[in-house]
């Protein structure tokens, strides 16, 4: 059998009968991260053009996850939606991205540049107030008791008597 790169696709696409293999999260963590230290590997090596196409591969994954969520599905964590993230992780969260997002733009001296900054600085503050106001939340509702989950008797609103 030979193993040239066009044998082998041939080979794979005979094996799943078509180009669209199901895989679960777990799995994809663990593909993006070889594709993480193959690009590393590549760069150490001096061999730029490889890192990139590992570089764009990446960025291909990622883009195929965003567009395979769900759309218009809550993603804060609540009684009806246990998987979800908490006010303060997605906060911090965004908070993280504009963060890189605004280093990205750090030498650039265009005047509208600059004023981006400024603003994605002024959000990234209003970000840390969100966390801040949802702390302070977590704190009032302890005072009302403990936490029981989701299948727990809820702290307030209905069915708190």
């Amino acid at each position: 059998m030979s193993s040239s790169p066009k044998r082998r696709k041939h080979n794979w696409f005979a094996m799943n009968k078509n180009s669209e293999v199901p895989m679960n999260t777990d799995q994809v963590k663990l593909l993006k991260t070889h594709i993480v230290v193959e690009q590393r590997r590549m760069q150490k090596c001096g061999s730029t053009g490889l890192a990139t196409l590992w570089a764009n591969a990446l960025k291909y994954i990622e883009q195929l996850e965003i567009q395979s969520q769900p759309r218009n599905t809550p993603i804060l964590m609540s009684a009806t939606n246990p998987n979800g993230w908490t006010l303060e992780d997605i906060a911090l969260q965004l908070a993280s991205e504009m963060i890189d997002k605004d280093m990205n733009i750090q030498g650039d001296k265009r005047p509208q540049v600059i004023e981006t900054s400024k603003l994605n600085k002024e959000i990234i503050d209003l970000l840390h107030d969100v966390r801040v106001k949802q702390q302070q939340t977590r704190a009032l509702f302890a005072e009302l008791g403990p936490d029981q989950g989701q299948t727990g008797k809820p702290r307030a609103g209905a069915g708190h008597e």
